[in-house]
C-alpha cells in the first residue's frame, strides 16, 4: 500500500506539473507566437528530450545493476555457508560441533534480526556479530598439534569464512548506501527542464496539448518511481528477502543427515 501511494505521489506530481505548466505556458506565449514558433521550439525540445532520455536510461540501468549486484551478493553469501558448514566435519569432533552451532546461530541472526535492521537502514545485527566472533574464537582454540589433514581443513575453513565476512560487509554497505545526490539532481532536474521546455510549445486546441503533456509527465514520473524503488535493494516492494539463508538452513539439515 505504501508503494502504491508513493507511485501515485511521484507520477501524479509529474502529471500535475505538466498539466499546470501547459495552462500557464499557453497564457504566456499565446500573444507571442510568431511564424515558425513551434518549428524552432520543437527542434530544441526534441534535442533536449533525446539528451534527457539517454541520461535517465543510463541512471535507471546503473541503479538496476546495483540492485542486481546486491541480489547476487546475498545469494553468494548464503551459498558459501554450506561448504563452510561441511568443512566442520573435518575438524576435531568437539570443535566441529561447536562451529556448526555458531554457523547456525549466524544464519538465524541474519534471518530474524539483521534483515529487519537492514530494512530500516539501522546497521548490523549484534547477534550476527557475536556469532562471527564466536567462530573466530573457536577457530583460535583449535589444537595447534592437529594432523596435517586437519591443518588443511582449517586453512580452507579460514579462507571460506573470510569470504563470507567480505560478502556480509558488502551486503551491509549496500543496505545503507543510496543513490548519490548528483544522480538525483540529473534525473529530477532534467525532468523539470524538459517539461518546462514543452510548456513553450503552443497548440490551438487545449485538449490534445494537455493530454500529450500529461502522458509525457506520467512517463517521466514512472521512470523516477522505478529509480526510487530499485535504489533501495532491501526496502520497498522489490526488497530482497532472506530466503537464500532459509534455503541454506534446509541444506545444512541435509548435511547433518549425510546428504
Amino acid at each position: 500500500m505504501h508503494s502504491l501511494l508513493l507511485a501515485l505521489l511521484i507520477i501524479g506530481s509529474a502529471v500535475a506539473f505538466s498539466a499546470l505548466g501547459v495552462l500557464a505556458g499557453r497564457r504566456l506565449v499565446r500573444d507571442r507566437v510568431e511564424e515558425f514558433h513551434n518549428e524552432v521550439l520543437i527542434s530544441l525540445f526534441a534535442s533536449a528530450k533525446v539528451v534527457y532520455a539517454v541520461l535517465l536510461g543510463f541512471l535507471v540501468i546503473v541503479v538496476w545493476e546495483n540492485y542486481d549486484n546486491a541480489r547476487d551478493n546475498v545469494s553468494l553469501e548464503a551459498a558459501s555457508l554450506v561448504p563452510l558448514y561441511r568443512l566442520t566435519y573435518g575438524m576435531q569432533p568437539a570443535h566441529g560441533a561447536d562451529m556448526r552451532q555458531h554457523i547456525r546461530d549466524y544464519i538465524g541472526a541474519v534471518i530474524h534480526d539483521e534483515w529487519r535492521l537492514m530494512r530500516r537502514q539501522a546497521g548490523a545485527s549484534l547477534p550476527a556479530r557475536r556469532a562471527i566472533g564466536a567462530m573466530d574464537r573457536e577457530f583460535a582454540s583449535l589444537n595447534a598439534q592437529t594432523k596435517q589433514t586437519d591443518a588443511l581443513v582449517d586453512a580452507e575453513f579460514l579462507r571460506d569464512k573470510s569470504t563470507i565476512v567480505s560478502y556480509r560487509n558488502q551486503r551491509l554497505l549496500e543496505a545503507t548506501a543510496g543513490v548519490p545526490w548528483v544522480m538525483w539532481l540529473g534525473a529530477i532536474g532534467g525532468a523539470v527542464i524538459t517539461m518546462v521546455m514543452g510548456f513553450m510549445i503552443y497548440m490551438k486546441s487545449l485538449g490534445p496539448h494537455l493530454i500529450m503533456a500529461s502522458l509525457d509527465g506520467a512517463l517521466i514520473g514512472l521512470l523516477l518511481f522505478i529509480m526510487v524503488v530499485v535504489s533501495h535493494p532491501f526496502r520497498g516492494p522489490m526488497a530482497l528477502g532472506p530466503q537464500d539463508f532459509s534455503d541454506a538452513l534446509h541444506i545444512l539439515d541435509g548435511v547433518d543427515k549425510g546428504y
